[in-house]
């Protein structure tokens, strides 16, 4: 009855964790670690007592006494208790062992030195935890303080710190020992807040100065990152972009020079895993050497030794991610049972490895990436193999590489699901196509690497060879990112209990072979029409010109869809993903027109990620120089998905389907105004008969007053009010336009933006105002009773 031992010690554990904020406080962490103690002890030793199986039948008339009593269980004594009351033990022992390391954990993490320090200045000596990062405005990196100064104190410790600041990163790499100056701070903001202490981290430093002091001062640390360092640089000799960057992920974990079109294709196309190091790396660099290890006639401990300290090696090497971790800690653990002669399952040890891992590093339990690969790997290992001999009409090798794709893809998707709100079907295929092509990529681009230091030909001929998979590997990427399958959309704890319910079913099922019950599958079979009739209609065209504001918070984004089946998206919002989830749960497959309405960060931030996953037919976009970041990256994805771009100006009619589209503005670039990329902006009315909708994007008194004095005719039944309510437009405008509904995009902000004032204009109009701050994403159908309205509030 042990087989049940280690998941459940490992899921009460990872439970207990995470009941931490709920429960945490109400008791101190001795008493959680004390009813730990309790109860692994009565489970052990203090059950009531039971022959764990029956006794022989032996006939004591026939046997000599002493021969009965051996093997006669004695009456009293300690035995295996009942299964239940054990299970019950276990359970409530690794939940209060859960609780204790994780309130201690807590407890750490919020009473560091740093912590009490905030908000003050200081100067910390710490250890970068990964490379780096740009965001924002400037850099972000994860690191562990070992010294912290200030003018009136210096303390050792042993705590991370979230560090940042303007311009440029600094020159250092995850491993390196640096000196930041800054000003301490515990964050204002709850979200932030929760994620650092979950990362096991209360504080964050923002940077004035910062200073490499070395490389680490580990020596097994330091060879790990010259190793990287070098195998590094030759690829990048070795290799053109983007093919390098893409390997450089693969095989070390560095992402730096990963391009940013082709990770929105992997991630469009859900193969963004093999953007980075991930568990099955562990297995592919490890497999070729315990060969050598066997070539070479290595008795079993040197071979285990060799076998060890690769793994260790490369998960330093790669940087300790949570899925290399769990690997690497899973090989070890195969490994050693080897070494004893004693293999494990791979439910066993993945079990172990979970249950030590979050013992002695609670935050891991937080961690999206450990909790994908844990339930990936909990998939494989539960259904793989039953899934692959049910596919058994398919020759081995792609029913192994299906099943296994399915399988990890089921486990997962409750988790991604519940963290992204959203899951790509077109995974399945992804990854089946990728499959063959990700050992030969990894496994010739590093021998090109390697080569390529003893040998230049020989590095160049075997680069040439890896490029073939790598380039196939990006191909796939690319046309399965747009492929018309649909997506599983969701979110909340439902949908992760539901989901992690229905994997549970799936893979109790694919074991056992049951049949489900009669009535369950005519249930099923008469629900299933319903079911596809109801999305069939949900996604169709709408019964009437439609536009849908979303709600993205300060920013622009809306869809139009008109019966025809012509579907425009007019900005993309400030979020990289948001608008491409939404466009996904509404099941659009593509876009006949995408309007840009002018390069600013919250109205064409989005836009890359649309692209990627959505055929576009055609951009309106203004064409008016600009330098910023926000306009350099629309335009590198315009190139990248090969979109057809028009830059119309005033007076310009497309035909679009069903929909009639007017461009009022701009009539040529603005200069001089103080606001000229927004008075560049696209200006357009659609209009479906004698319905129409003014998208007023963003044009300041400038570009209004010209619309003004040149006599446009500006009429509409819904008016996207410009530039998010703020003090830049004229009143005559609103009352030209005479809308039904205005709708303003806003969200928080320190704008002041809608301003009352002009909120009163458009009241005066007789328009009624919605505001997306407000109502969440509205709603608009024209019928033929007039207006329909509705909202998410």
């Amino acid at each position: 009855m042990t087989g049940w031992l280690l998941p459940v010690l490992a899921a009460g554990a990872w439970g207990g964790i995470m009941l931490v904020e709920p429960l945490g406080g109400r008791a101190p962490v001795p008493v959680w670690l004390a009813l730990a103690g309790v109860s692994f002890g009565v489970a052990t030793f203090g059950a009531p007592g039971r022959p764990s199986r029956p006794p022989l039948p032996i006939d004591p008339g026939r046997a000599p006494e002493p021969a009965v009593r051996a093997v006669t269980p004695p009456e009293t004594g300690v035995g295996r208790g009942p299964p239940a009351l054990v299970a019950i033990l276990v359970v409530l022992g690794a939940v209060g062992l859960g609780l204790g390391v994780g309130g201690a954990h807590a407890h750490r993490v919020r009473d560091g030195v740093l912590a009490h320090l905030a908000p003050g200045r200081a100067t910390v000596e710490a250890v970068l935890r990964i490379d780096p990062r740009l965001g924002g405005r400037g850099w972000w990196a994860l690191a562990d303080a070992r010294l912290v100064t200030t003018d009136r104190m210096a303390a050792r410790v042993r705590e991370g710190v979230w560090v940042s600041g303007d311009g440029e990163r600094p020159e250092a790499v995850r491993g390196d020992r640096i000196r930041v100056s800054g000003r301490v701070l515990v964050p204002d903001e709850p979200e932030f807040a929760t994620s650092l202490v979950r990362r096991g981290m209360a504080t964050q430093l923002r940077a004035d100065a910062v200073e490499r002091l070395g490389p680490s001062g580990t020596a097994f640390v330091r060879w790990a990152q010259s190793f990287r360092r070098l195998v590094g640089g030759s690829i990048v000799r070795r290799f053109p972009e983007p093919e390098a960057g893409l390997l450089l992920g693969l095989a070390l974990g560095d992402d730096s020079r990963l391009d940013p079109a082709l990770e929105r294709d992997f991630r469009a196309s859900g193969l963004s895993h093999l953007l980075v190091v991930s568990g099955g790396n562990v297995v592919m660099v490890l497999a070729p050497i315990m060969a050598l290890g066997s070539l070479l006639r290595l008795s079993r401990r040197p071979k285990f030794a060799l076998g060890v300290a690769t793994v260790a090696f490369f998960v330093v090497v790669t940087g300790v991610e949570p899925s290399v971790l769990r690997a690497g800690v899973m090989a070890g653990l195969t490994l050693f049972g080897v070494l004893l002669g004693r293999p494990r399952s791979t439910a066993a040890i993945l079990s172990s490895t979970v249950f030590v891992l979050i013992v002695l590093d609670p935050a891991l339990v937080w961690s999206v990436a450990f909790q994908l690969s844990v339930a990936a790997t909990g998939g494989l290992v539960a259904m793989a193999t039953p899934l692959a001999d049910r596919l058994g009409w398919m020759p081995r090798s792609v029913a192994l590489a299906t099943a296994a794709t399915l399988a990890a893809q089921i486990a997962v998707t409750p988790a991604l699901l519940f963290h992204f709100g959203e899951a790509p079907l077109s995974t399945v295929v992804a990854n089946v196509l990728a499959f063959p092509a990700v050992a030969p990529s990894l496994m010739i681009g590093l021998a090109a690497a390697f080569a390529g230091l003893a040998w230049e030909p020989a590095g160049t001929l075997l680069a040439q060879g890896a490029l073939v998979p790598i380039r196939y590997l990006a191909a796939v990427a690319d046309v399965t990112a747009t492929a018309p399958l649909p997506w599983i959309t969701g979110g909340g704890a439902a949908t992760l209990a539901l989901g992690i319910a229905v994997a549970a079913g799936l893979a109790w099922w694919l074991r056992t072979r049951a049949r489900p019950p009669r009535r369950l599958i005519v249930a099923a079979l008469a629900l299933a029409p319903v079911l596809v009739w109801s999305t069939a209609v949900s996604s169709g065209p709408p019964s009437g010109l439609s536009v849908r504001f979303f709600d993205v918070g300060q920013g622009d984004a809306a869809l139009l869809t008109s019966p025809g089946g012509v579907a425009m998206l007019v900005d993309g919002g400030p979020d990289e993903a948001q608008v491409a989830r939404e466009l996904v749960a509404l099941g659009v497959k593509r876009l006949d027109v995408v309007v840009a309405s002018h390069p600013h960060a919250d109205h064409v931030v989005g836009l890359p990620t649309v692209f990627a996953r959505f055929p576009v037919s055609l951009l309106l976009e203004p064409g008016c120089p600009d330098d910023s970041p926000d306009a350099a990256a629309i335009a590198d994805a315009i190139d990248d998905e090969g979109i057809e771009v028009r830059q119309p100006r005033a007076g310009d009619r497309l035909v679009v389907g069903d929909v009639h589209l007017e461009i009022l503005s701009p009539d040529r670039c603005w200069s001089g105004t103080g606001s000229d990329t927004n008075n560049d902006a696209i200006v357009l009315r659609a209009s479906l008969g004698e319905d129409a909708i003014l998208f007023a994007t963003e044009p300041e008194e400038p570009a209004q007053q010209v619309l003004l004095d040149d006599g446009v005719d500006l009429t509409a039944d819904v008016l996207k009010v410009p530039h998010h309510g703020a003090a830049t437009s004229v009143e005559a405008f609103f009352q030209a336009v005479r809308a039904e509904v205005a709708v303003v995009s806003v969200g928080e902000n320190t704008y002041g933006h809608p301003v009352p004032e002009v909120l009163e204009w458009i009241r005066a109009t007789g328009a009624e105002v919605l505001r997306t701050d407000r109502e969440g994403t509205i709603s608009i159908t024209f019928g033929d009773d007039g207006l329909h309205v509705d909202s998410g509030a």
